[in-house]
């Protein structure tokens, strides 16, 4: 009965990524605030000029430190304003982190 109880909890920590032995560094995105000034603080971050929900490649990338403002948010699809003041979106991710003011 113990060892029953044993795999239970192991396939519960495992169901909710708790048991995984490697941290890749990825987190969720921030909470969104609209009009808050956000950065790419790892890797790369896509962009789509016409919405997130593309069946298509990116229009490019966003490289790590750059900065940009959210003008709204659609769950993770986010419309941002970056610091060249061209409006683009983005899917806000792990790859996404609040900048200090």
């Amino acid at each position: 009965m113990a060892r029953r109880s044993s795999l239970v909890f192991a396939s519960a920590l495992l169901a909710l990524g708790l048991g995984t032995a490697c941290d890749k560094g990825e987190t969720a995105a921030p909470s969104a605030s609209p009009g808050g000034r956000y950065f790419v603080y790892s890797g790369e971050l896509p962009f789509y000029d016409s919405g997130c929900g593309q069946d298509r490649k990116p229009d490019g990338k966003l490289k790590k430190g750059m900065k940009f403002t959210l003008v709204s948010a659609d769950g993770s699809c986010w419309l941002v304003t970056l610091e060249d003041e061209v409006d683009t979106y983005v899917l806000a991710d792990g790859h996404v982190r609040a900048a200090s003011k």
